[in-house]
């Protein structure tokens, strides 16, 4: 395992026996200690450790990679750099990757749903397992059958049974969501979401109208990538605003939520999805339904590296319970 380094002015070669001999160790246990394998006691790892940092000695990952036949490395796509949603979830789950001796690999797919070539994009990087917050191309199953290199997508279902999907109840959230409306005195009601014909979003909204049908009210639905604003003025001029929305996402209900205050409507109760609010500081706290993320990622990988790792073979198809989080806005 070899890596230049910078020593003054002059660039020299360093390997694992130079850091060897620095530490009073062999070689072997060198290597041990930066893949992280077999028993080596704290003093010793500290002692390479502190010989690496002495000699400005990183080792090459690539060439253990190789020299293993296989890398550490997990793919993540998503497709789209300004979601907010997206942006926490990955960083949970790089904590949760590192933590477990894996490295993350982010891919930004220019397409709503992970195709073969992000797929194969992925493998190319060295990727022994994908993680998708996209949903599966048609016939993305049969190319991941072939290749052999696991595909867990997070947050949709599919019924390809080649790939893997752990999911919040999206069914239940929706449920939640339209009993807080109806305990809260709401008699008219709207879905207003982005993504239609996404799973998530299409069971959200399945959960919402199961519970509404006993009131006989069906719901509005509206399409958050319409002019959300000129939409709810022309409700407004009819006097036919809901008062109780249900918004599929919390970004999506922070966008209505200040539609509402320009035409003065801030009694409207709304309620959103996913629960940003417990990860970043808003002026407000909406009521929304979520789940605790950080063991939401953790069983992810929990039930993941296991099919990685090539000691489980059984599909993965699961659902978390979600809450309702309690805010000013319903």
């Amino acid at each position: 395992e070899i890596c230049a380094c910078l020593v003054g002015s002059e660039m020299c070669i360093r390997d694992s026996k130079d850091i060897a001999l620095e530490a009073r160790v062999t070689a072997q246990t060198v290597s041990r200690v930066f893949r992280n394998q077999g028993y080596i006691s704290k003093k010793t790892k500290a002692a390479v450790l502190a010989a690496a940092d002495k000699l400005n000695y990183v080792p090459n990952n690539a060439a253990i990679s190789l020299r293993m036949g296989k890398t550490k490395n997990i793919a993540v796509v998503f497709d789209c750099l300004v979601n907010v949603y997206f942006a926490v979830m990955i960083d949970y789950l790089h904590r949760e990757v590192q933590a477990r001796g894996y490295s993350l690999q982010t891919i930004f797919a220019d397409s709503p749903t992970i195709t073969e070539e992000v797929y194969r994009s992925a493998l190319s990087m060295g990727a022994v397992g994908v993680i998708s917050f996209l949903e599966a191309d048609d016939g993305l199953g049969v190319v991941v059958k072939n290749y052999g290199v696991p595909l867990l997508i997070l947050g949709r279902r599919t019924d390809m049974q080649e790939l893997d999907y752990l999911v919040t109840d999206d069914v239940q959230g929706g449920r939640l969501a339209a009993e807080r409306l109806l305990k809260d005195g709401c008699k008219s009601f709207a879905y207003v979401a982005e993504g239609l014909g996404v799973t998530c979003i299409d069971d959200r909204f399945k959960g919402f109208c199961d519970t509404l049908q006993s009131t006989g009210v069906a719901p509005l639905l509206i399409d958050n990538t319409k002019d959300l604003e000129e939409i709810f003025r022309s409700l407004q001029e009819e006097e036919k605003i809901p008062d109780g929305i249900f918004c599929s996402c919390d970004m999506v209900a922070f966008r209505f939520i200040s539609i509402m205050k320009k035409l003065g409507r801030g009694e409207v109760k709304v309620i959103g999805y996913d629960d940003l609010q417990s990860d970043i500081g808003f002026p407000f706290r909406i009521t929304t339904i979520g789940v605790n993320k950080a063991r939401y990622i953790a069983l992810a990988l929990e039930l993941f590296l296991p099919k990685v790792e090539d000691e489980k073979e059984d599909r993965i198809a699961e659902k978390v319970e979600v809450m309702l989080c309690e805010g000013f806005t319903a």
